[in-house]
């Protein structure tokens, strides 16, 4: 086995994100490449893009996101209950009482599942 290595994390504009991260596998010294910089090498070397990667679907969940005030959200250490931010930092000595930083328990919203979070796509080539 060679051992090698390849991903990208946070990459817009491309969309295929296990094509992307087989190309930084193959053809750099990298391990991973990230955001703008893992964009432009995959469509440097061939790939689809730039590309909008937006669903009318999840184009209707963001903004009814954004209506609710950005809620449910996952920040920590931060009062995030009551909009978009900009956050600051809670105070250490303080304990959070209410939103998604709970302390008491998570409200239904706040809870894990399957449709809490983004995409992991994996390829694991042995040969």
């Amino acid at each position: 086995a060679t051992m090698e290595v390849g991903a990208v994390a946070a990459m817009r504009y491309v969309k295929d994100g296990i094509a992307a991260a087989r190309l930084v596998m193959r053809h750099t010294r990298h391990t991973l490449l990230v955001g703008e910089m893992a964009s432009r090498f995959a469509i440097s070397m061939g790939l689809p893009g730039p590309a909008d990667l937006s669903s009318p679907d999840s184009m209707d969940k963001w903004t009814k996101w954004k209506e609710n005030s950005c809620q449910p959200n996952f920040w920590k250490n931060v009062s995030p209950s009551h909009g978009c931010g900009p956050y600051l930092p809670v105070d250490e000595t303080s304990t959070a009482t209410n939103g998604c930083n709970s302390t008491i328990g998570l409200p239904e919203s706040c809870r894990i599942n399957r449709h809490s979070h983004d995409t992991i796509s994996m390829a694991v080539i042995d040969e």
